[in-house]
């Protein structure tokens, strides 16, 4: 539901891995509020694909 959600806002899904794993281009912010209530989301970690390593 959250990744139907970030595509419908316009932002691209990359992946969705486990049961609460959802990898996304854009800025999500716009989407969801950020915290631990189970209708919001943390950030676990950020990356840019395709950069060097």
């Amino acid at each position: 539901m959250k990744a139907n959600k970030i595509h419908k806002a316009g932002l691209q899904v990359v992946e969705i891995s486990g049961t609460d794993e959802l990898h996304v281009i854009g800025d999500w912010r716009q989407v969801f509020a950020e915290g631990r209530d189970l209708n919001q989301v943390k950030e676990k970690s950020t990356y840019t694909l395709g950069g060097k390593r």
